[in-house]
């Protein structure tokens, strides 16, 4: 699955309760992080959401056409070990993700989901190995997370993200200067 040693013990299982949903539900995932190595694994708490999500984590598809992720992208400052939480040996995390609200799923169909994400970018062996992990640039392996793929048809819904995006750029346009019928006078 993965060919990162840190990572490589990690796996990442996605479960919907629901296969169908209409346009009044919220579409959420369950996404379950499975430590099968006999040491501590640190990930990432930014990549462990609380309901809400921060990053697209996801590959997302609708009728095996790419969807948009449009939630927030969070710049970070460089990690600490305090921006870590450890998962034990045979121990599993579970988290909900809430997608109708980062992802854009105005249109019906059957969409296609996986958790899809680079492996330096989600885990750490443990958190004391860390400030050592930064330094062996582990980034120059291209491995990653995927888990497995679940399909969920899905009616199409207004995302209030992606709305209010638009919104801003209306906002963002109103809101540039203009000198029509201005004297020079009045531009300074």
């Amino acid at each position: 699955m993965v060919d990162n040693v840190y990572g490589s013990y990690l796996q990442v299982k996605i479960l919907s309760a629901h296969s169908v949903f209409d346009k009044t539900q919220d579409v959420a995932v369950e996404v379950q992080y499975n430590n099968t190595s006999n040491y501590t694994i640190s990930i990432y708490k930014w990549y462990l959401p609380n309901n809400e999500l921060n990053d697209p984590l996801f590959k997302v598809t609708c009728n095996n056409i790419p969807i948009n992720y449009v939630g927030p992208l969070i710049k970070r400052r460089e990690s600490t070990i305090e921006d870590m939480i450890p998962l034990e040996p045979g121990k599993t995390k579970i988290i909900q993700a809430r997608l109708s609200s980062a992802y854009d799923m105005t249109k019906t169909g059957i969409y296609s989901i996986q958790y899809d994400m680079p492996t330096e970018r989600v885990v750490f062996k443990h958190a004391r190995t860390f400030e050592s992990s930064l330094v062996r640039a582990i980034s120059k392996r291209q491995s990653g997370f995927q888990s497995n793929n679940i399909q969920l048809t899905i009616e199409g819904r207004p995302n209030r993200q992606r709305e209010q995006n638009k919104n801003m750029n209306v906002i963002k346009r109103a809101a540039t200067l203009s000198y029509v019928s201005c004297s020079i006078i009045q531009k300074s």
